[in-house]
């Protein structure tokens, strides 16, 4: 079974579990409902409409769950993903290289054969993976908290290990650290800045190379392909 099938049994699963308590819930306030209650056609939509809702709600938080970490398979699993599954996880294999805009007077390039994945949910702006199974992602959100507990509690369902500040030049921190995805370890290397209250990460994720070389590749990508937009 694919996970795309997982998770559309798990929906599934959950809106029967939904749907049923809320049919049972209406049915007993209709039993209950005395002269001068809501009209119990009318309560019954009512509460059909939540149940509904709030089935999609979690939906929504499931779905966003396997897209956020869709990235962590290989690149040939990506390769072998039908086009309605591309399409669930937002994916998208660029077929020439990209500039696409991270703020207003900020472009970033993006090489062909990259799959970019930018669905605007959650804190993830955009994420990328490389032919050769690096990981890039853009976080940005509003905090009033310091750069490292942010960032701590962003990865908090990541196994966070090694966690540490490896430079601070001005507002920007360079941050290194480990994490478990998938039964399998990455090494991360990341750059983190807060402007005006709203936190940026630009986080590099590989399970093949090494910290040292990690940074070199963070640099090296962040120098040739940040673009100020004059």
């Amino acid at each position: 079974m694919d996970e795309r099938s997982t998770w559309r049994t798990v929906l599934g699963i959950l809106s029967i579990i939904i749907l049923g308590g809320r049919l049972l819930y209406t049915c007993s306030e209709i039993n209950r409902s005395r002269s001068g209650d809501m009209d119990p056609v009318m309560e019954s939509f009512k509460n059909t409409q939540e149940a509904m809702k709030e089935n999609y709600r979690l939906q929504r938080e499931i779905l966003n769950k396997f897209s956020n970490d869709i990235l962590y398979s290989n690149y040939e699993k990506l390769d072998s993903l039908s086009a309605s599954q591309k399409e669930n996880y937002g994916l998208q294999k660029l077929e020439k290289d990209s500039l696409l805009y991270i703020a207003l007077d900020t472009q970033v390039k993006i090489e062909k054969n990259y799959y970019l994945q930018n669905r605007h949910d959650d804190t993830l702006r955009m994420a990328f993976k490389s032919p050769d199974n690096l990981n890039i992602f853009i976080h940005d959100f509003e905090s009033k908290d310091d750069i490292e507990p942010s960032f701590k509690a962003l990865k908090s369902s990541s196994n966070l290990e090694k966690f540490k500040v490896e430079n601070t030049i001005g507002d920007v921190k360079a941050l290194s650290y480990k994490i478990t995805k998938e039964n399998k370890r990455y090494n991360g290397y990341a750059l983190c800045f807060k402007n005006d209250g709203i936190l940026n990460f630009y986080e590099f994720e590989s399970s093949i190379l090494p910290i040292d070389k990690l940074k070199l590749r963070a640099i090296v990508f962040l120098s040739q392909n940040m673009k100020e937009k004059k």
